[in-house]
């Protein structure tokens, strides 16, 4: 069986995405006891994250070639903006976070180092390059959710059920699908080289997602 490309992704970070189930932010947040001021911190730092991450997307229009390759990365942005980013602020309204806190909160300097790393990445490279430095992100947070799903009652609490199920959800994990879709067509025939460096993308943008649970974790500090 021939590996796509987002096979051969997935392989060289499966042991850093293993490593996010035992993350003690990812396991409070299914059993139900992480607290809530950790909680509240993460949804801020992780708004401000989204609206860069959108950035990326938007970066991929300008950098298409055809018509058909802008409009799915355009419905991408919008899937960011009215879609995932309808989940924070679902939980923001309930946590009494404003947006007057978030635009006036500084984004955490891990959070700006994974921010300016995708972004880079997408200046400098084209499309594949773009469309890369994303998929750890989304891909990653399906695969948090659909492990905490097979915990009993993770979906149903009253507080973390949400996020869960948002992951989860038809609509997030067909996102996720035309991202990897992308991936796999832009990715068809690289060369090793090309290819040895759209894998470190992944890996450096997962590592990054790492970072991110531990401060999360540990509200900055």
């Amino acid at each position: 069986m021939i590996m796509q490309l987002t096979d051969k992704l997935f392989e060289s970070s499966k042991d850093i995405w293993a490593g996010y189930l035992q993350q003690p932010f990812v396991k409070e947040l299914g059993e139900g006891t992480l607290d809530l001021e950790k909680f509240r911190y993460y949804m801020i730092q992780d708004y401000r994250y989204l609206l860069q991450y959108a950035k990326v997307f938007a970066l991929g229009v300008v950098k298409s070639r055809d018509e058909a390759l802008m409009r799915r990365f355009a419905k991408m942005v919008n899937d960011t903006l009215d879609g995932e980013m309808k989940i924070h602020k679902a939980y923001m309204a309930r946590l009494g976070i404003t947006e007057e806190e978030v635009m006036n909160t500084p984004s955490h300097f891990i959070n700006s180092a994974y921010t300016s790393y995708m972004l880079d990445e997408a200046f400098r490279g084209g499309v594949l390059e773009v469309i890369t430095a994303v998929l750890s992100c989304a891909w990653s947070y399906q695969y948090i959710a659909a492990h905490l799903n097979e915990i009993p009652g993770a979906a149903a609490h009253p507080t973390f059920g949400e996020w869960v199920q948002g992951y989860t959800s038809e609509e997030y994990c067909n996102g996720t699908q035309d991202i990897i879709d992308v991936v796999n067509e832009l990715g068809d025939h690289l060369s090793a080289e090309d290819e040895a460096h759209i894998i470190e993308i992944f890996v450096n943008c997962s590592i990054h997602e790492k970072h991110f649970w531990d401060m999360a974790y540990n509200m900055g500090a």
